[in-house]
């Protein structure tokens, strides 16, 4: 392996702000597109199990494939990587699985910009699909792509099996393009939403009362708050049992969306609640964004504005989160030319302003 001196090798500090994953799969992406080699100290140190875990590992080896990259590091448990990219994504079809119910979302978001700003590429991904502490499949479908697709980032996604905690096992599968016609589109302030959409999930194995019971209840919080939805059904295979209730929501080119998961001694009924109050806390807070999309929109805003080399842009967020604060921190590191100001509290509504100067 090449000697590199700390001059030539970007240092991050994993311990910072949340001290989790994002760091990690964040600094991936960004090294891949543009082939900056880093070395990541205190990987997810503010964790119960610190240091490299399978999903994350996965990210590394995932990469590692793409760019051809030199490693130091890359084993589990492992607190330290070195990650030297030697070459540019080529658009071909990947197929990783992380071999256990890690998040295929989080897995999709690492590699999608990097496969996007090359010439694109087909991914099929096995894991979680729906699991805690991670954007579940439909969050993806629904809220993530057709919001960054306005950016100029584009995916087509299919869900071939679902992939519940603790077995995993979904599968998902990706079509990615090569990036075209950057844009930064314009958000009216607020948001009100035309549509709203409750999305009930099961796997085939549990009875279909669930479905209906976790719909429900949320559909009715909803409408005495005055509030038209749509509901819609789906059963789904996997190898584990598990429930899910998703609600997203549409306001012109703007979307949000919100999830809860099912689990034992958890009555369906509270699923549907929890979702639903969810979107309520949001819309009570008049932002343009929630809380999720305020620090998943830092990574293609600022990827927008250096290739437009020019530019700015302002969003308001319902939610200051540890992740928008980490994200907001990182990129800059990558793309010095990029300005990131965060204005408000930890954990509660705020402003993001970002510029290339």
């Amino acid at each position: 392996m090449e000697v590199f001196t700390e001059d030539s090798v970007l240092l991050i500090d994993g311990s910072y702000g949340e001290g989790g994953g994002q760091l990690l799969r964040t600094a991936l992406s960004l090294s891949a597109i543009l082939q900056i080699p880093f070395k990541i100290i205190n990987i997810r140190a503010k964790r119960p199990k610190p240091g490299l875990q399978p999903q994350h590992l996965a990210c590394v080896m995932a990469l590692k494939e793409l760019t051809s990259a030199e490693t130091k590091g890359d084993e589990l448990h492992s607190q330290e990587l070195i990650f030297i990219p030697k070459k540019k994504p080529e658009k071909r079809p990947y197929h990783f699985d992380i071999g256990t119910a890690g998040s295929t979302s989080l897995l999709f978001q690492t590699l999608f910009y990097p496969l996007a700003l090359s010439k694109g590429g087909d991914l099929t991904l096995i894991g979680g699909t729906h699991v805690p502490y991670s954007p579940p499949f439909h969050y993806l479908q629904y809220v993530y792509l057709p919001l960054v697709s306005l950016f100029g980032f584009k995916a087509k996604l299919y869900l071939e099996k679902a992939g519940f905690y603790p077995k995993g096992g979904g599968r998902i599968k990706a079509q990615i393009e090569s990036a075209s016609n950057f844009s930064l589109p314009l958000f009216e302030r607020g948001f009100n939403p035309e549509k709203i959409f409750i999305i009930s999930l099961i796997s085939e194995d549990l009875p279909s009362h669930i479905l209906e019971r976790q719909a429900k209840s949320a559909y009715k919080l909803l409408s005495e708050e005055g509030f038209s939805c749509e509901i819609l059904y789906e059963r789904v295979k996997s190898v584990s049992s598990g429930t899910m209730l998703f609600i997203y929501a549409l306001d012109q080119n703007k979307c949000a969306g919100f999830t809860s998961l099912g689990k034992k001694g958890l009555p369906a009924e509270e699923v549907g609640k929890r979702c639903a109050k969810e979107l309520l806390s949001f819309l009570k807070s008049k932002a343009q964004f929630e809380e999720h999309l305020g620090d998943q929109l830092l990574l293609p805003v600022s990827l927008v504005l250096e290739y437009m080399r020019r530019g700015s842009f302002f969003y308001e967020v319902s939610k200051i989160t540890g992740h928008l604060i980490t994200q907001a921190f990182l990129i800059p590191q990558f793309l010095p030319k990029i300005k990131i100001r965060v204005s408000g509290n930890l954990g509660e509504k705020g402003e993001v302003y970002l510029e290339r100067t």
